[in-house]
């Protein structure tokens, strides 16, 4: 081994020795499923952000399949080299109707709409500079997914973090930046927390400060609003909000992500945002499944009603056994522990009870915020959330956390 590479052993060797270093479980067969297999056992799974259970829909995937013989298996090239097809026109007009927007733009994954367009939203112009303007300012909650962060910190603007949904703290930051181009960034529900944004209170301070509003939708996609539309139509401001982001990966249940906007962003990004001139588009027969998709999502109102009505029984049940649950009415129910060695002892509890669900830690959380993370779908049993109770139950006066 090279010198230099015995930094990372030795942290690899901490880790392990501490108990610390992240067990990952290969799953035999579909991971997205309320039950998966592991080494051919069955696992009730509550770690798929699969919402609404579209990952195993049997109509997108007669269309996915359908559409790999139309269009083979890849893209070919990027949109800008080799040109877009019929197919990813007809989602993005589509997919821009169906959030009451002009315009829409699909890439690769949702990491990369982040990464691509955050940066362009606040730097200048990157091929001349005849107006002015040069760079903006971004304004990020602290809490915002690592997506977002890592978008930030590709630009080159200038940057502020604003204390977790303190419209004090926003306000306080905006006021500073009077003739800047301003961005603020925020989650529309905090994949953490499973918490909503503030959006309303935000929308009115960027009218008064004159600031543009981004919101990474992913986990309210598909699950809030009067069609599923999100967390924008939920609050009735979706025409307040400059853009929504959000990823396929989740309510969608397949894979991509998007910006929609008015024309001009949408036009201005396609010629600047580099995830998307540099990296190959979503699999054209992917597309055609994610149209359907959006169509199941449009009027799926049972399913919707099912996700929430499931999250909310567990989400109550765990408060009335005595546990501290963050979040709101979502599919993402966090329950907090606290200490990382105690939030790795409960989920390998019930990983040994054949209940599959994430210990949080850092870095996804600061230290003292560990905890465990509760993806709720739409295709859970109410029976298996009663057996998820009774473990976390039992877990909890084992561990002393209730």
């Amino acid at each position: 081994m090279k010198k230099s590479e015995q930094y990372f052993e030795k942290n690899l060797n901490f880790l392990r020795k501490k108990n610390l270093y992240p067990v990952i479980h290969e799953v035999d067969g579909p991971s997205s499923f309320p039950e998966i297999l592991i080494k051919g056992e069955k696992y009730t799974n509550f770690c798929s952000n699969n919402y609404l259970g579209l990952a195993g829909n049997e109509e997108i995937k007669q269309v996915v399949a359908e559409n790999i013989r139309k269009y083979g298996v890849g893209s070919g090239s990027t949109r800008m080299l080799s040109g877009t097809l019929d197919v990813q026109v007809e989602f993005e007009k589509k997919l821009a109707k169906f959030l009451g927007k002009e315009n829409s733009i699909t890439f690769s994954s949702g990491y990369m709409a982040n990464i691509g367009v955050i940066r362009m939203l606040a730097d200048a112009f990157p091929y001349f500079d005849l107006f002015g303007g040069g760079q903006g300012v971004i304004i990020s909650d602290e809490l915002n997914h690592a997506s977002i962060i890592d978008g930030v910190r590709l630009s080159k603007a200038k940057r502020e973090i604003y204390r977790h949904s303190d419209m004090n703290s926003l306000e306080k930051i905006l006021k500073k930046y009077k003739n800047k181009r301003k961005l603020i960034l925020t989650d529309g529900v905090f994949s953490m927390d499973g918490d909503m944004a503030k959006l309303k209170e935000i929308c009115e301070l960027s009218k008064s400060y004159d600031a543009i509003v981004m919101v990474d939708d992913s986990h309210g996609l598909g699950v809030l609003g009067p069609n599923g539309e999100g967390v924008a139509h939920k609050l009735e401001i979706y025409k307040d909000v400059d853009i929504i982001m959000g990823s396929f990966t989740k309510a969608f249940g397949s894979i991509g992500g998007f910006i929609a906007t008015d024309n001009v962003i949408s036009d201005y990004l396609r010629i600047t945002a580099r995830t998307y001139i540099f990296s190959d588009p979503i699999i054209p027969a992917v597309v055609a499944g994610l149209i359907k998709a959006l169509e199941i999502i449009e009027n799926g109102g049972e399913l919707r009603k099912k996700a929430i009505g499931n999250a909310d029984m567990l989400r109550d049940g765990l408060k009335g056994i005595g546990f501290e649950v963050l979040g709101e009415s979502t599919t993402i129910v966090p329950l907090l522990i606290g200490t990382e060695k105690k939030a790795i002892k409960f989920a390998e509890m019930l990983y040994e009870k054949n209940i599959l669900a994430p210990c949080i830690r850092r870095p996804a959380v600061v230290e003292g915020k560990e905890r465990i993370r509760f993806s709720v779908m739409a295709t859970h049993e109410e029976e298996q959330i009663g057996e998820l109770l009774n473990e976390c139950e039992k877990i909890g006066k084992f561990l002393k956390i209730i």
